[in-house]
């Protein structure tokens, strides 16, 4: 069922109920274009949970897919391992099932190399998409959360710290450069480390160490391109873009509100008297457990909370 929950934060947000992988996707569509939002990548969706916590306990109890993509293929020669935030075809829902049915080990899909020379150039179906290598990201030369863009590194060339181990403590997972590409930025790794392995009583998980399933040195570099979605796990198994999607799918849809609310947003939450900004008017975080929405209850459910 559809719950309504108010908050004194300017956020709506929808998150679909687990079905088939596709179909979730599909789902996730219907519900940002009516409620005008955007479905989320991984930047995006950290950023949510880590600013509103009943993001948070609606993504938590499951797993959480999203539009950040892991793709590896040569460029120059070279062997480039590659995260894509809200670009290229696999974070469209078109592109998306026409390389589903394609789908090889470990959920990895062909790209058209069209669309992995256009991306590499920085543009992508006439958008500009910014290309920022592993160092300067270490850096945290990143564009605004919600900003279509790349990270990328030459494993033979700069040799990233990419763990073999699937399984990653504290330490390892913050110095992951794995983690951190799909993560989006120095900020948001640490503030996803914090959630995981944090303690109970401070608001974290307490996980001792949690999964990251990437495969990527059990797959071939050749010249034909692949890539597959990630998603956040609800439990030890963490970060991983195996093959789930083989089951099920659960995607997310937030506000652009919530990306603006991050850096600057936290920091004039933190410097008022009582800690909460209050907008002109209150909105609601609608959590969507459920495809089969009654639209008219909601509406007026909603109505009745500005009265």
């Amino acid at each position: 069922m559809s719950q309504i929950v108010q908050v004194k934060s300017p956020v709506l947000a929808a998150v679909t109920d687990s079905m088939n992988y596709i179909k979730a996707r599909k789902e996730v569509e219907k519900l940002v274009q009516k409620h005008n939002l955007r479905v989320a990548d991984m930047p995006m969706t950290i950023q949510a949970m880590s600013n509103n916590s009943k993001i948070r306990e609606a993504i938590r109890p499951r797993w959480i897919d999203t539009i950040t993509g892991e793709y590896h293929g040569q460029r120059d020669g070279d062997r480039s391992y590659e995260a894509w935030h809200s670009i290229g075809s696999l974070a469209t829902v078109k592109g998306l099932e026409q390389a589903f049915s394609n789908a090889e080990d470990y959920a990895f899909m062909k790209i058209d190399d069209n669309e992995w020379v256009a991306v590499g150039n920085g543009n992508y179906n006439g958008q500009d998409v910014a290309r920022v290598h592993l160092i300067d990201m270490k850096k945290g030369s990143v564009p605004t959360t919600g900003t279509p863009y790349t990270v990328f590194v030459r494993l033979d060339k700069d040799s990233p710290n990419i763990n073999d181990n699937d399984r990653l403590d504290y330490d390892t997972f913050m110095q992951d450069d794995r983690v951190l590409m799909i993560a989006g930025s120095p900020d948001n790794r640490e503030a996803l480390a914090k959630m995981l392995f944090g303690a109970k009583k401070d608001g974290g998980e307490g996980w001792d160490s949690v999964g990251s399933y990437h495969r990527i040195n059990e797959v071939g570099f050749d010249t034909t391109a692949r890539g597959r979605l990630v998603y956040l796990y609800y439990d030890v198994d963490g970060l991983g873009g195996d093959s789930g999607i083989y089951y099920s799918g659960r995607f997310f849809g937030v506000s652009d509100r919530v990306a603006q609310l991050s850096a600057e947003g936290a920091a004039h939450e933190r410097s008022t008297t009582q800690g909460i900004v209050y907008p002109t008017l209150e909105q609601t975080l609608a959590i969507v457990n459920n495809p089969i929405l009654n639209r008219v209850g909601m509406v007026r459910a909603i109505s009745q909370l500005y009265k």
